[in-house]
Formats: C-alpha cells, structure tokens, sequence
C-alpha cells in the first residue's frame, strides 16, 4: 500500500510538473479544471496500491514476463495499475521495453 507521505510527493511532484509545462505551453487551466483533474486522480485510487519502489523492484520481470507472451495484467496487476497512472514508472517500462527489443533483435 503507498503510504501516505509518498503519495503526497507523487501528487505534488505531479501537480507542480504539469503546471511548469502548462506556464510554458499554454495559460494555467482556471481553479476549477485544476479542481476536476485532483478529484479524478483521487477518484482512480484503489483501496490497495503500490509505490514507485516497489514497481521498480518488479518491472524488469513484468517486461520480461510480457515479452514471453505472459498476461502481466493478471499476474502482475498492482504493477499494470500503476504504469498505467504514473508516468515517471512508465518511461523506465518504456526505456526497458526499448532496452530488451535492441538486445533480441543483436541476437
């Protein structure tokens, strides 16, 4: 389960990351869109989740499970779940994916 603390950082981490990229490519979305895009978030949280740490300590089997043809959204759902929310888990996922497919294809 992530913990509190953690989960604070990721959203503030998050929420402060989109804002400096929304002040640089467009106005700030006014208070209320601000408003809709914190209660979705908080609306997608599950009861039970895993932290970054955690998905890191896994990933490197998740890719290799899924390269193998595996149903990593049934074996590994936590780990899905959570690439699919966070987007700093998912550019490791993706820089793996990269990593595996250039050693296959040398091989």
């Amino acid at each position: 389960m992530m913990s509190k603390e953690n989960f604070l950082m990721k959203f503030f981490k998050r929420f402060t990351t989109s804002k400096q990229a929304a002040q640089i490519t467009s106005p700030a979305p006014p208070p209320d869109e601000i408003m809709i895009r914190l209660l979705r978030m908080v609306e997608n949280t599950d009861d039970v989740e895993i932290g970054c740490d955690e998905v890191f300590e896994l990933l490197d089997r998740y890719v290799e499970l899924e390269a193998q043809g595996g149903n990593v959204a049934d074996l590994l759902p936590f780990v899905k779940k959570h690439l699919d929310r966070c987007r700093d888990c998912h550019e490791e996922y993706d820089a793996l994916v990269r990593v595996l497919e250039a050693t296959s294809q040398q091989n």
